[in-house]
């Protein structure tokens, strides 16, 4: 019997949350349980948006629920929709928490520019309110937290996160829990973790490691009496990496084995991911390039199968910094041999398969077998045409910046989720560009852009024939690939007649013209 209509005394949200809890992790939601979580998801965000419903109290346990499932995104949308109900009903204090817990979402999925400029728009407006002042310093946490994770802008980050932490130190614990349903303890810690976080990773000054040691000492301060057992495991995290990043491997080693061993069964599966992380850092820094390898996927995994989606980025994030730590060490001067070598687009792919189940890995493989067809096609050199490789292989690495639900969501997409998709030709260069690969950077921002000016993310006409190569192909075999969830397959043919009519002032008419010939050759 479907659980949806077993119990029909159950509210809305009570039923979806029974779903839910029925699901252990993403790796639950395929093929025919994705399209049923995907129509209950939507049917419940059109309950939750509906300012005339009942109150619905177990909102956030299904936001918290849906973000363990790899769903952050939409988790930010049930909260800023339930705000709103609040806001209409005069409801100020569950208003403003609501609201918080909606960017917070979003901080563990993606914040786009617009959810950018919303958090900072409610941080100056909480500084005006007097009433709610006690909300302001999470709105601050969530708004250095974009700065820090996701635009990499550690030194406006800090600035945030040092008013967050100052403005939260002048709160009183018993006026905080007065307007704010959560401890302050909790809050205190968060704030100093994700700060800690944001100075192990900035270039630092005397000052700033003066500061670091300030925010961890605030961070282990009456550790015993904080209620959360992740934020303890998470202030033990950081701890570890402030010691594995002095090299102080030992007593980094330590703390680890103390986080695995303590940590309860529901807890290791939010610590597990930094814990490979960091040994990953470890050992890199002790030049042992397999190890911190495996070690780095081993992260990626944990935080893939659990859905944290900021685990994956953090994880990222240093994954990327390792290779570069491992290229100075071994001296390289051909990153493309050095990153071959050492399995650095083998990983990258794997990650890529890891969040985008329906193109992934095997619509690069495409992109790059069309991209060097034409160019071979168009006689141009080899070292255009390895560059040509490279970058088509890697053109859609940013996606791994974004949650996997927004990858594979298959019901419509709304304007968020547009924006979201949107990002991933900007991730992308910025990865590459932590690399040192600047001309595969260039093409893999510019892979959307048209020469009309039609494309994203900046609307330019000027893009090179580099560049156009690896557009034309992601574009054909996009449009061919049977599994794309939300547009219907199409045929080779029609392709190239809409690219030749339809389509023709997007791309440069050789092109178009070596694309046909390369698709007649697979064909005949």
């Amino acid at each position: 019997m479907d659980i949806l209509t077993k119990n029909t005394e159950l509210t809305t949200g009570e039923l979806f949350l029974e779903y839910l809890n029925t699901l252990n992790s993403p790796h639950d939601l395929v093929d025919s349980v994705l399209i049923g979580f995907s129509e209950r998801l939507s049917d419940y965000l059109d309950f939750i948006r509906n300012k005339d419903r009942d109150e619905d109290p177990i909102s956030t346990k299904i936001g918290i629920r849906l973000k363990d499932l790899g769903a952050p995104m939409e988790s930010y949308k049930i909260m800023k929709a339930d705000a709103y109900y609040y806001k209409c009903r005069g409801n100020e204090k569950l208003y403003w928490f609501q609201m918080y817990l909606s960017g917070a979402f979003a901080n563990l999925g993606y914040p786009t520019k617009s959810i950018e400029k919303e958090t900072g728009y409610f941080c100056e407006e909480l500084k005006k309110e007097k009433k709610q002042q006690s909300f302001l310093p999470l709105f601050l946490n969530n708004y250095a937290g974009i700065l820090h994770v996701y635009r990499e802008n550690y030194i406006h980050a800090n600035e945030v996160y040092r008013e967050a932490t100052s403005v939260i130190r002048r709160i009183s614990p018993d006026r905080f829990e007065r307007s704010v349903p959560k401890k302050y303890l909790w809050a205190l810690k968060l704030i100093c973790n994700n700060y800690t976080d944001s100075l192990l990773v900035t270039e630092r000054t005397i000052k700033d490691d003066e500061e670091l040691e300030w925010v961890l000492s605030i961070a282990e301060e009456k550790l015993e009496e904080t209620e959360s057992e992740p934020i303890k495991f998470l202030t033990l995290l950081n701890k570890a990496e402030a010691k594995a990043r002095r090299g102080e491997t030992e007593k980094a080693d330590e703390i680890l084995e103390e986080i695995i061993r303590d940590a309860s069964a529901t807890v290791r599966r939010y610590v597990e991911p930094g814990y490979h992380r960091i040994k990953a850092l470890i050992h890199a820094n002790e030049g042992n390039a397999e190890k911190s390898i495996r070690l780095m996927i081993r992260s990626l995994e944990d935080a893939g199968y659990y859905g944290t989606t900021l685990s994956e980025t953090l994880a990222m994030r240093d994954g990327l910094h390792i290779y570069d730590i491992l290229s100075s060490k071994k001296g390289m001067k051909d990153l493309h041999i050095f990153f071959r070598e050492k399995g650095l687009f083998d990983y990258l792919l794997k990650v890529l398969k890891i969040k985008d189940w329906y193109l992934g890995s095997e619509h690069t493989e495409n992109v790059k077998k069309t991209a060097v067809r034409i160019s071979e096609i168009l006689l141009l050199e080899q070292d255009k045409i390895k560059l040509i490789e490279t970058s088509a292989l890697l053109h859609d690495i940013g996606k791994c910046a974004i949650p996997w639900y927004s990858l594979n969501k298959i019901t419509p997409l709304d304007d968020l989720d547009w924006e979201i998709l949107q990002v991933h030709p900007a991730e992308g260069a910025r990865m590459l560009r932590k690399l040192g690969l600047e001309k595969e950077a260039v093409i893999t921002e510019d892979h959307h852009e048209r020469i009309d000016g039609s494309g994203y993310p900046e609307g330019k006409k000027d893009i090179s024939l580099e560049t156009e190569i690896v557009a034309i192909s992601d574009t054909y075999n996009a449009a061919v690939t049977p599994s794309r969830k939300y547009r219907i397959p199409k045929m080779p043919t029609d392709v190239l007649y809409e690219l030749k009519k339809g389509k023709k002032d997007k791309f440069s008419i050789q092109l178009i013209n070596a694309l046909e010939k390369c698709v007649l050759e697979i064909s005949s």
